[in-house]
Parts: structure tokens; C-alpha cells; sequence
């Protein structure tokens, strides 16, 4: 067997590996960047409580509303924003049943606080 038939293969895997770290495949995608949360946070009211955590510079808050009257009252929680408006979370009902909530700030802008409010339910 003569040498270049031995170098060949091992030249070919080797030209391979150097593609595909050059070339991605189409379609690969990065891992998305890690939330940064910083702060926690945490209010209630009379129909119920909720807690979670401001992350990536307060343009995303996380957490989860619970509900702990049996009222016919659905709270939910209302992220202030800095220009004036604001974003509203799904709301949690019925006595005992919990939500996990996740508010995103509009380009531009970033969460201020956050309060309780509720929905007849």
C-alpha cells in the first residue's frame, strides 16, 4: 500500500473539520444569552400575592401571581413602564391556582414597578 493512500483519508477528515468550524451549517442557531435578574421583587393585595425577579436592566420581569381568595376576583399583575403605559400579565383564577408570568418592556422603553390588579373571573 503506498503512502498516499494512507495520508489521504486523514487529509480529507481534516479538511472536513476546518469546513464546518469556517462554515457553519445553515440554520445553526447561537444559545440565546442568559437572563441577567438582578432583583427580586414581591407585592400582594387583597385578592391574592405575587413574587418573582426585574431582569435584563428592567426590560423583562418574571414571576408568578396566586390567587388565594375564592372572591370571583382574578388578580394579576400590571408592569409600569417608563413612558406611561404599561403591560399586563395573564392573571390567575380561582382560589388556590397560581400563574406564571412573564412582562416584556417595548423597545425603548424599560419597567418602572410593578402593581396587583385583578379582573372579575
Amino acid at each position: 500500500m503506498s503512502m498516499r493512500r494512507l495520508v489521504a483519508p486523514g487529509t480529507a477528515v481534516a479538511a472536513l473539520t476546518l469546513a464546518a468550524l469556517l462554515f457553519p451549517v445553515a440554520g445553526a442557531h447561537a444559545a440565546p444569552a442568559a437572563d441577567s435578574c438582578t432583583q427580586n421583587w414581591s407585592i400582594s393585595s387583597a385578592e391574592g400575592y405575587a413574587n418573582g425577579k426585574w431582569c435584563n436592566y428592567n426590560t423583562k420581569v418574571v414571576g408568578t401571581v396566586h390567587d388565594t381568595k375564592a372572591d370571583g376576583r382574578c388578580p394579576f399583575v400590571r408592569g409600569n413602564l417608563s413612558n406611561g403605559g404599561y403591560v399586563d400579565s395573564d392573571w390567575a383564577g380561582g382560589k388556590g391556582k397560581s400563574r406564571a408570568i412573564t412582562l416584556y418592556a417595548p423597545s425603548g422603553t424599560h419597567f418602572t414597578s410593578v402593581t396587583m390588579r385583578y379582573i372579575g373571573c
